[in-house]
């Protein structure tokens, strides 16, 4: 009860004290005593669990809530918690008290970059939330998670936009990481609630898909963001959403439209976070991800031939993309090997220049051919058979790919011969006399 009290002092003290320096503060006593209260907790459950040791689910009913979820106002630190914080987002983020959302009067609020105290503020409140159904029984975390992750993940639509250099913002990082906690937390094993647990994980990522759409009044949303999250979902939580159709669809929607992104660098993480997929250890997850969307990547890969890159970020781009594909060349069982390298390799071939092109080609399209090279020649050791026949199919590849290697093996001996014919330069005395004798 004391540490209740001390939440609601703490409560009112923010309703009479604006400075984000005392927000600040409050929020570290905040989080010492949702620490101290789960300290307490696991002192009970490991006390408990040696008293019952060997019962199965014997401790159903510890923690806030007990066998039926209800948390009482006044009696219950999750809730003078709850209480609090959401005081502090709504305070910085309005657009997520869904009352005002909902007036007719409202209008809708883009996505915005918090200053940065306001941001750390907004972030070390997510991060308290995410902690709170630690506190609770398995009955009494399924009466507050519906609410945290709504708050979560409206954090994450809210303040999840582009900025000038790439970097993400707390509050993103923040609702990502607690985003996790959440979905990988061991309150999911509770056979009390296994029946709402993969409801409560499918809304929630609904949420973010309905959230990642396209929309003209959030043209600064960070699409790496939002792409980031369905990934920890998909990853993280992988039971839950196997087999749910319209998640499935809306998620390859998401990464299609990654893929087809104008900028580079939403195209290098978005073939790095589905490289995550493909190499998901459930194949009834990854191998739908794979069939749909492969396809598309080789056809973005197989372009690059008539539009070489001409960036940095464009060519690592390309290279995100071409690693993903030997993964699923190394992924896929000998019979298709074949098969997966006549994707891969006449790709790669198509990257490389003429000899007499190499001179004249600026610096980002000899990175390119120079990248398709050193992987050629590691390739075809790799898999020597397959690479055989896919290579002496086509006459042109194997003597385009032959000359390259030609040209950069006498590119490579000449170098050599130009440090040998270098003459050595001696070195100065390192004690000179002042006096010369002559």
């Amino acid at each position: 009860m004391l540490a209740v009290e001390l939440l609601n002092v703490l409560h009112r003290l923010l309703l009479t004290r604006d400075p984000l320096a005392i927000q600040l503060q409050v929020t570290a006593v905040v989080q010492e005593t949702i620490r101290a209260a789960q300290d307490h907790l696991q002192r009970q459950k490991n006390c408990k669990g040696k008293e019952e040791e060997g019962e199965k689910d014997s401790q159903p009913g510890l923690g806030e809530g007990g066998d039926t979820g209800e948390l009482v106002p006044g009696k219950s630190l999750v809730f003078a918690a709850m209480e609090l914080l959401v005081f502090i987002l709504v305070r910085h983020l309005p657009q997520l008290n869904t009352r005002v959302r909902e007036s007719p009067s409202h209008a809708p609020l883009r996505p915005q970059r918090l200053p940065e105290e306001s941001a750390r503020l907004v972030a070390n409140t997510v991060a308290i939330l995410a902690e709170l159904p630690s506190l609770c029984s398995p009955a009494g975390s399924m009466t507050i998670l519906p609410t945290v992750l709504f708050l979560i993940t409206g954090v994450l639509r809210e303040t999840a936009v582009k900025t000038s250099d790439s970097s993400v913002p707390v509050t993103v990082s923040a609702a990502l990481q607690g985003i996790k906690a959440i979905i990988t937390s061991p309150l999911a094993q509770a056979e009390s609630i296994q029946t709402q647990w993969p409801c409560l994980v499918r809304s929630s990522l609904a949420s973010v898909l309905e959230s990642s759409q396209p929309d003209e009044s959030r043209p600064d949303m960070d699409e790496i963001s939002m792409l980031t999250a369905i990934t920890l979902f998909l990853l993280s939580a992988s039971g839950e959403l196997i087999g749910v159709t319209v998640l499935q669809k809306g998620c390859m929607e998401c990464f299609r439209n990654g893929l087809n992104s104008s900028d580079p660098g939403v195209q290098a993480r978005c073939y790095q976070l589905l490289l995550s997929v493909f190499q998901h250890s459930s194949r009834a997850l990854s191998t739908p991800y794979i069939h749909a969307l492969a396809p598309l990547m080789v056809e973005k890969l197989k372009a690059v031939e008539r539009s070489r890159p001409g960036t940095v970020a464009e060519l690592h781009a390309v290279q995100e993309g071409i690693r993903v594909l030997e993964n699923l060349v190394s992924m896929g069982e000998d019979q298709n090997r074949v098969q997966l390298l006549a994707l891969l390799v006449p790709t790669l071939i198509s990257y490389l220049l003429d000899d007499n092109a190499i001179s004249s080609a600026s610096q980002i399209s000899r990175g390119l051919h120079e990248f398709a090279l050193q992987n050629l020649m590691q390739i075809g050791p790799l898999y020597p058979a397959a690479f055989k026949i896919v290579v002496g199919a086509a006459p042109e590849l194997k003597s385009r790919l032959e000359s390259a290697i030609r040209a950069n093996q006498a590119s490579n001996k000449a170098k050599a011969a130009a440090r040998l014919a270098q003459p050595a330069v001696q070195a100065a005395p390192t004690i000179k006399l002042k006096t010369s004798f002559f």
